[in-house]
């Protein structure tokens, strides 16, 4: 898939759990569990367009990606306060909608004017940038499930040695395959 439909397919993600996270009113456990699934897919979010999307764009008006690096830290900032607020504190759904409101504004600002001219300014590049936003995805996700499961060994003293090196010997595989990768497909 090439990058505009990653990309694309991470917004309706995003809006599906603003979705689910508004919907859910009473229940403080779910909401707890969506606003923390929320909070990662917005950082990701974050991330993979400024590390890999944004550099990428050959625009000379960048400000277009001014505004949605500002748009970003808007939305970091709010959710960053958002999971300070106890779920079922009165403040909460407030915070949350005004959140909602700006991802909303943000994913429909993206759709509408820095997506669409990507797509007519980077049209050999897009497959490439999809690769690298794919390997980016599942660099991610090992880093994550190798920090959940070392986190949880490095609590027992006799293991923490051996795990640290398997945690950085993991590491260093999982970057050497991407580089070799990425230099059997040549420029």
């Amino acid at each position: 898939m090439d990058v505009l439909g990653l990309v694309r397919q991470d917004h309706r993600r995003l809006e599906a759990l603003l979705e689910r996270c508004e919907r859910t009113d009473h229940d403080v456990e779910e909401r707890t569990v969506l606003l923390a699934q929320l909070d990662a897919a917005l950082r990701h979010h974050v991330d993979e367009e400024e590390a890999l999307l944004y550099p990428a764009f050959p625009l000379p008006d960048r400000d277009l990606l001014a505004r949605g690096t500002e748009q970003h830290r808007l939305i970091t900032t709010l959710a960053d306060e958002l999971t300070t607020i106890p779920p079922d504190a009165d403040a909460f759904q407030p915070k949350l909608q005004a959140l909602a409101k700006q991802v909303r504004a943000h994913l429909d600002t993206e759709d509408a004017t820095l997506l669409t001219a990507l797509e007519a300014l980077l049209d050999d590049d897009l497959l490439d940038l999809g690769r690298r936003l794919e390997d980016r995805k599942h660099v991610v996700a090992a880093q994550e499930a190798l920090k959940t499961t070392t986190t949880e060994l490095l609590r027992r003293p006799r293991l923490r040695l051996k795990v640290t090196l398997a945690a950085t010997a993991t590491l260093a595989a999982i970057t050497f395959e991407i580089s070799r990768r990425r230099r059997a497909k040549g420029p």
